[in-house]
């Protein structure tokens, strides 16, 4: 078995969708992550780029509405849309999934949080109920009938809240209780979230369905400092079937061509 790779739409060199996916094929990168070009306008030019290359669209992102658990009724609305139109276009072009981090929309993007209402209830506790039952109730049903995940994305806790280790992303896929349902590993987060990196690869199991890669400064891997050896040996060992995706930046002045294959090299040999 081998890890396969990814990268972000921005990420893969070239202008247009079919120069992005026909450099990759010639890189040896497996799958691209759909970002700027996730709408259904797209759908048949992301198909026509895949058959010509073998290059498979593997994450599909939300081009909008990141309030899934924001205070206003309104925001919570136009992002379960939102992400169901995402899921729709996952399934359409083949995917794995739709990358969703719950409360960076809050954190990050200036959205209102659910005040707390101690003792009634916590910010977190009413968090983490409302999502569930979104989850339950209008999303993980459409997952399931387009053929993906949304794929819940654990972050730092300078970006969010909560989720922040792939454990959280568990403990939400297990109270969701359906295989349109995910979580993820992204080990620039993990490096500060998590103690061990390949414990907590093992934590994620059956639910991951993706993984970020980036290093310490946030630069393709091989560039930094992490050790990427222990929990990519942990993938290989619980036979991970998706996706490594490069989400990151390029070392300065370099050829971004050249230094994606310097750091796939770099990954290959840590196994």
């Amino acid at each position: 078995m081998k890890l396969r790779y990814s990268i972000r739409e921005p990420m893969a060199p070239g202008t247009t969708l079919m120069e992005k996916f026909q450099a990759l094929a010639e890189i040896g990168i497996a799958g691209i992550e759909i970002t700027a070009s996730s709408t259904l306008a797209h759908v048949d030019e992301i198909n026509e780029a895949s058959r010509a290359t073998g290059v498979v669209p593997n994450i599909v992102s939300t081009t909008g509405g990141m309030g899934i658990l924001d205070a206003r009724p309104g925001e919570r609305r136009n992002a379960i849309d939102a992400i169901r139109t995402a899921l729709t276009i996952c399934g359409e072009v083949g995917g794995v999934g739709v990358v969703y981090p719950p409360l960076i929309g809050i954190r990050m993007g200036g959205g209102q949080r659910i005040p707390d209402l101690s003792p009634h209830a916590s910010t977190h506790q009413l968090e983490s109920d409302l999502l569930v039952a979104i989850l339950k109730d209008e999303i993980a049903p459409h997952a399931e009938a387009c053929g993906c995940s949304l794929i819940i994305e654990p972050l730092n806790r300078y970006e969010q809240w909560w989720p922040c280790k792939v454990s959280h992303g568990v403990d939400i896929c297990e109270a969701a209780g359906s295989p349109g349902i995910t979580t993820m590993a992204d080990l620039f987060h993990m490096n500060i979230e998590d103690a061990d990196l390949s414990e907590a690869i093992r934590t994620g199991g059956k639910h991951l369905a993706n993984v970020h890669l980036a290093d310490s400064n946030r630069v393709l891997p091989g560039f930094g400092h992490t050790d990427f050896g222990p929990p990519l040996r942990a993938l290989l060992e619980m036979e991970y079937e998706h996706y490594c995706g490069f989400e990151c930046g390029f070392p300065a002045g370099s050829d971004h061509a050249e230094s994606l294959k310097t750091s796939i090299n770099y990954l290959e040999s840590q196994l």
